[in-house]
């Protein structure tokens, strides 16, 4: 079995727990186990935090670090902003004396150390290269016949095992192909969703930002939006509601790619509670499993 100390991170728990609860499904039908963490704290926010105080942000997530170094196990993440700001963490702490020294002195505070022995994996490489394609496709019993434009986030093309920065969103690709979705291309997949500028002026974000990307996404006929980075969710589904006040009408069901995998498993769509979410999930996987 496939094992893995679990970050969980803020954002999923807190705000999207539909992608937890199908996270687990998934994890249970692959045979995947994954320990929660007890105690972690925010990653910390991997634009900012670092920008204001960069020991502090390396003390944070060292100690995130030395919790999966407790049980012994490398860390699985969720969320491709965890993931960005634990995996360069650790990049940096195993390789910079200097750092990983001055960031010890404050974790010993709090009775622990940073010993660098731990690994970081997003969940796309977890299932890719630990799972596989071939064990993946032979649990999906529900095909889901539906036109979607992937959004991997910028997150996930942060690269610290080679140069290849397509590695993981081709991961990403490969394994939704696994469902049955028809996966429309509408080149501007790299573009940002505008979620870290939100936080500084919002009418760039939505207009500069999210507007082009849902505009060439329902042009290309696209019905749903994959996503696998729980900001980026967020981003796509508050920000269709905050613009129609600007005139621009979009309602585009936007759905992570565990929640994808749930369902081709032949999760119930309500065990997932997918009313949770702030755009039409719900009635569209309703319409295409043909439930009423």
């Amino acid at each position: 079995m496939v094992k893995y100390a679990l970050f969980l991170g803020c954002q999923i728990p807190m705000r999207l727990p539909s992608i937890e609860i199908a996270s687990r499904r998934v994890f249970k039908t692959l045979g995947l186990e994954a320990i929660d963490l007890l105690g972690y704290s925010c990653c910390p926010e991997p634009v900012v935090s670092r920008l204001l105080d960069e020991t502090a942000a390396l003390a944070t997530s060292a100690r995130n670090l030395t919790l999966a170094e407790d049980l012994g196990l490398d860390m699985l993440t969720l969320c491709n902003g965890c993931y960005e700001t634990l995996a360069e963490a650790n990049e940096i702490l195993k390789h910079d004396a200097e750092k990983r020294s001055r960031v010890n002195e404050i974790l010993k505070h709090y009775g622990r150390e940073y010993l660098g022995k731990a690994d970081v994996k997003h969940i796309i490489e977890v299932l890719h290269e630990d799972i596989g394609l071939e064990k993946i496709r032979e649990h999906v019993a529900k095909p889901l016949k539906i036109n979607v434009a992937l959004h991997y986030g910028c997150h996930l093309y942060r690269e610290y095992k080679g140069s290849d920065i397509m590695r993981k969103p081709n991961m990403m690709r490969e394994i939704a192909m696994q469902t049955g979705v028809n996966i429309v291309d509408y080149g501007l997949e790299r573009l940002c969703c505008g979620y870290p500028s939100m936080q500084a002026d919002e009418e760039f974000s939505l207009k500069h930002r999210l507007l082009p990307k849902l505009s060439r996404m329902r042009s290309k006929g696209a019905e749903a939006i994959l996503t696998i980075c729980p900001a980026c969710t967020i981003q796509f589904e508050i920000g269709q509601v905050m613009l129609r006040p600007h005139g621009f009408q979009f309602n585009m069901p936007c759905i992570n790619l565990m929640e994808l995998l749930a369902l081709s498993f032949g999760a119930p769509p309500s065990d997932l509670h997918l009313e949770l979410h702030r755009s039409p999930v719900q009635q569209l996987i309703n319409k295409v499993l043909g439930v009423r």
